[in-house]
């Protein structure tokens, strides 16, 4: 599976498909808009390049699908570039009065925020288990550790707003991107000795798991310099210095190896290693860690069967790396741990609060996209954060690959993106048109033709190279 979703042969369709499925939804927007306004719509097309698929509908639209699903179009009849004769007048869509070309120019961008509000609602209705923001570790040198955070603590709210899981918290820490400020967390210590039981306690044994919390909840102030302005992929979570608790895995044997390491040294299913050579190992990442760093040499496993306190010499074997270097393996696996009930709140909301749901969603998404791109503006952030295709390739094939929910809501942030980029007072964007129109609603006539083709001209550079900044950014992430 690992190697199929790394793979072009996955990644390049789901690509594809995510791509088309957006510029249809737009397209839509402008072409159900525009014969509602009775404009006649000479074409309406997904992609650029060579025709694979093409109709001619009854009410003489040419529906056209072609190769490359990169972009798309509706091409209206227009006094300006047809040839009309007296009766198509009236259906020409530069002989519409401005507000029926404003609506038909807002249609796409709007029906794109309007699909990605659907998207949301769908994955909230369809019910959402989400995980409460509980701090494991806290990195040296970092905010959370100037601040004297200590472990264990659940995140109430960030400046004030409620968060209720990871995503929001890292949606309310997006909101100061290139700010210099104190960020305020409300925290409240947790039991994590009883969190820890709970998670080794088997799922069908499990009976009303709740958090117990140690003492009341306190606010901290973090200080940031220019926060994530120069950051690039790291999380917000992260570069706070906050680590997602997680429970301590004990290395309890699973499956065995069939001439591996441990089977060789009489290891068995349901052991408990407790110990490599005298020294404790009470997780399973100390564990693996440690075992790698002893390819081909011999290690005592101290482990625990039925209660029985037992030992046994392993002669750790050895794998070998894409690099050419040696990391020990002795052929194991371990039993998992699931979360423990009281840290999952699963959302049930009616339909119209998930309606609800997915419009505020919106809203937040819009906020944090104009936010960015009036920050790179104004030089608070760096353009580095421009995503290109490949990145977009990228995020869409890892979506697909965690799940229809994943996939479904990557579409939603995309929807929105492309909404709002198409809503900026860009030439050359639906944005623009809309400028020219609001122009000629304050002035009473038509931007010139002259102005609107130097206009074009600066549009295309300007998208082009914005195209050409994401493109090169994307590459040197690679």
């Amino acid at each position: 599976m690992q190697f199929l979703t790394s793979s072009l042969l996955f990644t390049i369709p789901v690509f594809l498909v995510a791509i088309a499925i957006l510029i249809a939804v737009h397209e839509a927007g402008h072409f159900f808009v525009a014969r509602w306004c009775k404009v006649k719509v000479l074409r309406f097309a997904i992609g650029f390049g060579r025709p694979i698929w093409r109709r001619v509908g009854a009410d003489g639209t040419e529906y056209v699908l072609a190769a490359i699903p990169l972009g798309g179009y509706v091409r209206m009849l227009d006094s300006r570039n047809d040839t009309l004769s007296q009766q198509e007048y009236s259906s020409a869509f530069d002989q519409q009065n401005v507000y029926k070309r404003i609506a038909i120019v807002a249609a796409g961008p709007l029906v794109n925020l309007l699909f990605a509000a659907l998207l949301y609602a769908g994955v909230q209705y369809a019910g959402v288990s989400q995980l409460l923001p509980v701090i494991g570790q806290v990195a040296a040198g970092s905010p959370a550790a100037s601040a004297q955070i200590p472990a264990g603590q659940l995140i109430r709210s960030v400046d004030g707003v409620s968060t209720k899981s990871w995503q929001d918290v890292n949606i309310q820490l997006l909101q100061h991107m290139g700010e210099t400020k104190n960020i305020q967390l409300q925290l409240q210590a947790l039991n994590i000795p009883r969190l820890q039981a709970q998670a080794e306690q088997q799922i069908d044994q499990r009976v009303g798991q709740e958090l117990t919390f140690e003492g009341a909840p306190r606010t901290y102030s973090l200080g940031v310099s220019n926060w994530l302005a120069e950051v690039k992929e790291a999380s917000p979570v992260s570069q706070l210095g906050f680590r997602v608790w997680r429970p301590q895995v004990p290395v309890k044997l699973d499956q065995i190896m069939d001439a591996g390491a441990a089977q060789l040294a009489g290891l068995k299913s349901g052991d408990v290693i407790t110990h490599l050579n005298s020294e404790p190992v009470d997780e399973y990442a100390v564990f693996v860690n440690r075992i790698k760093a002893l390819p081909d040499q011999s290690v005592m496993v101290t482990y625990l069967r039925q209660g029985e306190v037992m030992q046994a010499p392993v002669l750790v074997q050895s794998k070998q790396l894409a690099d050419g270097s040696l990391v020990g393996v002795i052929g194991v696996s371990i039993a998992s741990l699931a979360w423990p009930d009281s840290l999952i709140v699963k959302l049930e909301p009616s339909l119209w609060q998930a309606l609800q749901g997915g419009v505020m969603q919106v809203g937040q998404m819009i906020s944090l996209t104009f936010q960015g791109i009036t920050r790179m503006i104004m030089g608070e952030m760096s353009v580095e954060h421009l995503s290109g295709p490949i990145s977009i390739a990228k995020v869409a094939t890892d979506s697909a690959a965690m799940g229809l929910a994943s996939f479904v809501t990557f579409l939603a942030y995309i929807s929105v993106s492309l909404g709002v980029l198409n809503l900026l007072p860009v030439p050359m964007l639906d944005g623009g048109h809309l400028l020219y129109y609001l122009i000629e609603l304050i002035t009473g006539k038509p931007v010139s033709d002259s102005v609107q083709q130097f206009g074009m001209r600066i549009g295309m550079a300007l998208v082009g190279g914005l195209m050409f900044l994401a493109i090169f950014n994307d590459i040197a992430r690679l």
